[in-house]
């Protein structure tokens, strides 16, 4: 009687003979590998692992991310936050990308260094090449769709480089952008980039690649001794390429608990302290891009970018030798390794490259007078009388005065108007204020403006003044910028027409020093002043009172700190300021577009700064995990003046401490914390000491965005040792998630470690 065949081997061979897939993969675990198994050929697994990985935590965010500008944001920080184990998709996802962009590089540069790319393997390196550029575009669209300020900025950057492409650049911003700024439907359209037409064209190109490579197979060793070895796949590299995947997957694990994906707060395109950049893997050609400005900014845009893939496609074409060792192939091999050298160097220069604004803003934060007492910093001032005689530059002495006595936190020197509390003094230059004014602006402020808000300084000596006022008027614009010159007279009168004169009155409102507390957009700012079109569209003031503010504001309002322009002005230039404002009444707010706008359009309306963009009721702010560094940022610029340094030193009467604040409105729930303090901010509060400042209401007058305001909540909690990126439901704690990992795969290696032992032992 013949035996029965296990119902196992019926089912196996029955599948095998209609598709031949048990054939494939037995075929596949036995391939012969020249020169033995290595480490170094794990590389391409583990990116077939993390690609994986990638596709897996890709598709779990999808179950809580919305694609749209309200709500991206949120929701993706609803899913690290609130969802258990959340913090672990999106940290292996976030780390993902990162690690899989570092070892297909590396991967490549194995392939490079071992001579694979030669023949008979060239459609396997072609095909490589077209999975990087592939991995850069998922680079590029994936940081946009948090809808936060690093990934807003980041691929506003990005299309702003691709769309100065020569011929095809605006095509492909227009394609990429849909409307004619960042907003809904950019965000949909890298959406649909990111999670379809990329994932599929990747998949494909993989399939291409793996089966250019198994025709083949690995290339080897390049001494032909050594190829003699022969290992096998199966189990001999397939141990090593798990011991390689797993080691990934645990510093995958480690990165998302002890370094999670930062939150940089909800995107505002209406801030303009954030200084944008592209992702990390951008930021070598963003540097390129600095050292060809102007007409030739083309070459780096488009020409860069082509000349490599063209230099990396022509490699197997031009190097031809059969030749594969890495020494006998200096040049080759030394031009390799000089491209990956100056690569990695320009994208550090991009990674700590930080605009003039940027050191501006956070001067501050970083100055010696951040946590000293003002008779301290008259001290320390007093110290570099000492300096004078050894240091010829009295200027440059000047200067470390300046940034010693704190000057940096009202002020900047950069000759464009900044959100600081004083004007910048570049551009304050020209009204031509003599010596002797400012000695006495130093020295006594009060005796020019009796509301200034300018500390004297009339315990310094006289030689630290002046000193101080030498490097004033030392100031000179960036090199290849017009110095502000002080209005002209101009001709008007009789002969001067009304379009004329509204151009003039232009002149006089920019180079006067007006933008420096005043916007003209038509929507509100973070300035000291109100937007004019939107103050004299609401008002409608007369060309009376109008000039009777720019005489003496203090006529219309007691309180007022606007300066009186009497004898700064002509009657010319009074009449063409007069006529400049009054024309501001008939121009249209840029918040509410004329005419009605198409459905693009309006969909971008709908986007400003997602739900930030509402007034200031203070429901959006709380619901929003700010950044606490660019909240530091906004307090230096907004706060600093009257809570002082990290809100600890008040420096201002019946002004509170935020530094500890009061515990009536602390609370250990970050989210409980930020409800409290937001009222405060949106709103404002009156001051019970008298002479005292009253708190600005941030929200109420739009100063701050919501986005802003979050941000600075977020801040103020860190003062208080309160995270607002706290994790409310992590199902297992993210460090000690990760303790447990580590120690249950120390049990399993000595296990494994112990087996292997006992075999040898007895020798089985």
């Amino acid at each position: 009687m013949k035996k029965k065949e296990p119902l196992l081997n019926v089912v196996k061979d029955w599948v095998n003979e209609r598709t031949g897939l048990i054939t494939f993969f037995s075929e596949f675990l036995h391939e012969e590998i020249p020169g033995g198994t290595r480490f170094s050929y794990t590389l391409g697994s583990a990116c077939m692992f993390l690609l994986t990985m990638q596709i897996v935590s890709g598709i779990w965010q999808l179950f809580y991310y919305v694609p749209t500008v309200d709500y991206a944001y949120s929701s993706l920080n609803y899913l690290r936050l609130q969802v258990p184990f959340g913090w672990l998709i999106h940290g292996i996802h976030y780390w993902g990308g990162t690690l899989f962009t570092i070892i297909v590089g590396l991967h490549c540069l194995r392939v490079f260094i071992w001579g694979s790319y030669k023949k008979p393997r060239e459609m396997v390196w072609l095909i490589g090449i077209v999975l990087i550029v592939l991995t850069a575009l998922f680079m590029f669209t994936g940081p946009v769709l948090p809808w936060d300020k690093d990934g807003f900025f980041a691929g506003q950057v990005g299309i702003g480089i691709a769309g100065s492409v020569p011929i095809v650049g605006p095509i492909t911003q227009a394609i990429l952008q849909g409307a004619n700024k960042m907003g809904q439907m950019a965000l949909l359209r890298m959406y649909v980039l990111h999670v379809a037409i990329l994932p599929a064209a990747i998949g494909g190109f993989v399939m291409l690649h793996l089966i250019a490579f198994r025709t083949y197979g690995e290339s080897g060793p390049w001494d032909e001794k050594k190829r003699k070895v022969v290992g096998y796949f199966w189990p001999e590299q397939i141990f090593k390429d798990v011991v390689v995947t797993f080691l990934i997957f645990l510093l995958l694990v480690y990165l998302s608990a002890f370094c999670p994906a930062p939150f940089s707060g909800l995107a505002d395109p209406s801030d303009t302290l954030v200084s944008p950049k592209p992702a990390w893997t951008f930021l070598f050609l963003y540097q390129i891009l600095k050292y060809l400005p102007g007409p030739l900014e083309p070459l780096g845009t488009a020409g860069v970018p082509l000349m490599i893939i063209l230099l990396f496609g022509s490699l197997p074409f031009v190097d031809k030798s059969p030749e594969k060792n890495p020494f006998k192939r200096g040049f080759v091999v030394l031009c390799g390794f000089a491209f990956v050298g100056v690569v990695l160097y320009l994208t550090w220069l991009g990674y700590i490259y930080k605009s003039d604004a940027e050191r501006s803003q956070m001067e501050p934060a970083v100055t010696v007078s951040s946590s000293l007492s003002d008779n301290k910093k008259i001290k320390l001032a007093e110290e570099y009388e000492g300096l004078v005689a050894a240091d010829a530059d009295k200027h440059k002495t000047g200067k470390q005065l300046f940034k010693t006595l704190g000057c940096t936190e009202c002020h900047t020197t950069t000759g464009v108007a900044s959100n600081k509390q004083g004007p910048d003094l570049l551009m304050a230059k020209g009204n031509n204020r003599s010596h002797d004014w400012l000695y006495t602006q130093i020295i006594s402020p009060q005796t020019h403006n009796e509301k200034t808000i300018m500390p004297p300084f009339a315990q310094l000596s006289a030689k630290n003044v002046d000193l101080l006022v030498d490097y004033l008027e030392s100031l000179t614009p960036p090199q290849g910028t017009a110095a502000p010159k002080a209005p002209a007279p101009t001709a008007t009168g009789p002969a001067a027409s009304p379009a004329d004169s509204v151009k003039n009155g232009e002149q006089l409102f920019n180079t006067m020093g007006c933008v420096q507390c005043h916007t003209i957009q038509g929507t509100p700012s973070n300035k000291l002043g109100p937007d004019l079109i939107m103050a004299i569209s609401k008002d409608k003031p007369t060309k009376d009172w109008l000039k009777t503010q720019l005489m003496t504001p203090q006529a219309h309002n007691p309180s007022s700190v606007m300066p009186s322009f009497a004898s700064r002005l002509n009657d010319a230039q009074m009449s063409d300021m007069v006529n400049f404002l009054s024309s501001l009444s008939t121009r249209k707010s840029a918040a509410v577009p004329a005419g009605g706008s198409s459905s693009g359009e309006a969909a971008e309306n709908q986007e400003r700064a997602g739900p930030a963009a509402s007034s200031g009721s203070g429901v959006q702010a709380t619901g929003i995990i700010g950044d606490k560094d660019h909240g530091q940022i906004l307090f230096h610029q907004s706060c600093i003046m009257c809570h002082g340094p990290q809100g600890s030193h008040p420096q201002q009467p019946g002004v509170p401490v935020l530094n500890p604040i009061d515990r009536a409105v602390y609370n250990a729930d970050p989210q409980l914390f930020a409800q409290h303090i937001d009222q405060y901010i949106e709103h404002g509060i009156p001051n019970t000491v008298k002479g005292g400042p009253d708190m600005p209401a941030f929200g109420d007058s739009h100063a701050l965005s919501q986005a802003q305001i979050a941000d600075l909540e977020a801040y103020v909690l860190s003062l208080n040792g309160v995270d607002r990126t706290m994790i409310v439901n992590p199902g297992i704690e993210p460090k000690e998630f990760f303790y447990m990992l580590a120690a249950i795969t120390s049990v399993i290696v000595m296990l494994a470690a112990f087996y292997w032992f006992l075999m040898k032992l007895l020798k089985i």
